[in-house]
């Protein structure tokens, strides 16, 4: 988080991004190097990790060629940017009017694997505004927010 008067930046480095393909790559090194221990290595395994280490290499291309979601708090104003910098760059803006308090709200975005998928969001009460907070996490929103003087209502997520 960058905190400058009148403007405080939050937005994910690639180290955080790339930390799901950093333990498969480990995982499979693991695998590979236990292949040349007796008994003797397997074939079908030997192929099945150089075809995950492929897709691991494409899902980095992937994750490297996505810019970092960034969040910016300034006093009148909260932005959240999706792929800044690139032709698909989208922004969620909420203005501050004389009655805006925050509140951080679930949303369902629907079932994957059996499993509901939620996003949570900020939303501005007085216009019903919203961005995204779920690459942050409530507590570095909140912290942001607060630090350029916007009220955060402390209610349950939901």
């Amino acid at each position: 988080m960058s905190v400058t008067p009148g403007r405080t930046e939050i937005s994910q480095s690639p180290q955080d991004m790339l930390g799901l393909p950093i333990l498969i790559a480990v995982v499979l090194v693991a695998v590979v190097a236990r292949q040349f221990l007796p008994p003797p290595a397997s074939p079908v395994v030997l192929i099945v990790c150089a075809v995950v280490a492929v897709l691991d290499a494409l899902f980095v291309t992937y994750v490297l060629r996505q810019a970092a979601p960034r969040l910016v708090v300034t006093p009148d104003r909260i932005t959240f940017t999706r792929q800044p910098g690139t032709s698909r760059e989208r922004s969620f803006t909420i203005d501050r009017t004389p009655n805006s308090t925050l509140r951080f709200r679930l949303q369902r975005n629907g079932m994957i694997g059996g499993q509901i998928q939620l996003l949570l969001k900020l939303r501005d009460d007085a216009t019903g505004a919203e961005v995204p907070a779920t690459s942050f996490g409530r507590r570095k929103v909140r912290q942001a927010c607060e630090s350029q003087g916007w009220t955060v209502r402390l209610n349950r997520v939901g």
